[in-house]
């Protein structure tokens, strides 16, 4: 008998049929792992394996089945056994495991949620919720965002910031014991609640971030920023009605605005991406000798700041957090405009992680955002922006599917 392993998928209302046929063993389970990752990448969250035509299955191939069957669990999707050969049952009772990955019809079902309102716009579905019991969304903002262009930051423009649940921010800052001990590496940075990361400036470009451990609180030293506590009062779910399609940034936003209603918000953003436009500082904003009186002059800015020349990060997982208003100008020395010619002024950064599998329903985001610290690689922090130069402009990000959790901020 010829050792190989054949996947046929058929697909149902219910789930995605595997019908499997050969050998899981050591060499195929590698080719099992890489077909259920393709599958769940792609957004199968209900996958059933048909498993009667399988002569064997070994310690590797249950490893692989039973990490699947975690990922699927944590995605509230469905994964497990609907079938099987002799064999296969026989090896999966002397493991303990065949209720473990035994499908179950609930599983399929466990997806449906009650929700106040979908609607359909430009190929998206988004669907909105009121959170109850919220809180008001407070901001406020620290420092002189010009004087990145007027000089630099001193000592004097260094303050200790401590985050915690419920708090929320986005700027420039590091983390570190003190100014002289950041004052290369200030960053673009983003807190969120028991988490602060930072892409710090200078050659290595390796984000750094600090979790809430023990009496271990996440802290920055601060340059500039914009910050919001309280509690998020609606999120909107966001979904194309194309497997590949995508949305620009400023567009999702223009729909939040008309979603919402808010004159201005507050918003976390956990999205898949396909592809980020933004920039990073790429060396030291603090005073010195050597530092010219506006570093993003041209041609200076080559050197201070790394822009993305294309989309980068495709086929990521983000965290984006910031600010968005239609209304004010206090807040025009810490926003920029979301597109040429737009009302809105805006300020977001992003996080980005290697991909996880997105989570339909039920999403928390304190536990989303533990997950991915503990989980996943974090791959760098951006600065959105609209690149609409005309022939050289990189365009603006672009995001597949996600969920954002929204404060409205009174004026």
């Amino acid at each position: 008998m010829e050792e190989k392993l054949d996947i046929v998928r058929e697909e149902s209302d219910e789930y995605s049929l595997m019908k499997i046929e050969g050998r899981i063993d050591g060499y195929w389970s590698k080719h099992l792992d890489e077909y259920l990752g393709d599958m769940l990448n792609a957004g199968s969250y209900n996958v059933a394996l048909d498993l009667r035509k399988v002569q064997y299955m070994s310690s590797l191939g249950l490893r692989i089945l039973l990490k699947y069957a975690k990922l699927y669990h944590q995605v509230n999707g469905g994964f497990g056994i609907i079938s099987a050969s002799k064999n296969v049952e026989d090896i999966l009772e002397m493991a303990g495991l065949k209720s473990i990955l035994q499908w179950k019809v609930t599983a399929a079902t466990s997806l449906v949620e009650e929700v106040a309102k979908t609607i359909e716009s430009a190929g998206f579905n988004y669907t909105i919720s009121t959170i109850p019991g919220s809180q008001p969304m407070k901001c406020r903002f620290a420092g002189d965002p010009a004087k990145i262009r007027e000089g630099g930051f001193t000592a004097d423009d260094c303050k200790n910031l401590n985050f915690g649940r419920k708090h929320f921010g986005l700027g420039l800052g590091a983390i570190g014991l003190d100014f002289d001990d950041c004052k290369n590496r200030f960053g673009e940075f983003i807190a969120l609640g028991d988490a602060v990361v930072y892409g710090p400036a200078g050659n290595s470009k390796s984000p750094d971030y600090m979790l809430k451990t023990g009496t271990l609180i996440p802290a920055i030293k601060l340059l500039y920023g914009i910050f919001f506590e309280g509690d998020f009062d609606k999120t909107v779910s966001f979904s194309s009605n194309q497997q590949n399609e995508s949305v620009g940034f400023s567009s999702l936003i223009n729909e939040l605005f008309l979603i919402t209603g808010y004159e201005r918000f507050a918003m976390v953003m956990l999205a898949e991406t396909s592809g980020l436009v933004g920039l990073s500082i790429n060396t030291a904003v603090t005073a010195g000798q050597d530092r010219p009186l506006n570093p993003f002059t041209f041609p200076e800015a080559r050197e201070s700041i790394h822009f993305t020349t294309q989309p980068e990060y495709k086929k990521m997982m983000t965290i984006t957090v910031g600010i968005a208003s239609g209304t004010g100008d206090d807040l025009l020395e810490f926003t920029r405009p979301l597109s040429p010619g737009s009302n809105i002024r805006q300020h977001f950064h992003t996080a980005v992680f290697s991909y996880h599998p997105f989570k339909r329903t039920r999403i928390d985001l304190d536990e989303t955002i533990a997950t991915l610290f503990e989980q996943e690689k974090i791959m760098g922090v951006l600065h959105l922006i609209n690149d609409a130069r005309e022939l050289t402009g990189a365009g603006e990000s672009d995001f597949k599917n996600g969920v954002c959790w929204i404060g409205n901020i009174h004026s």
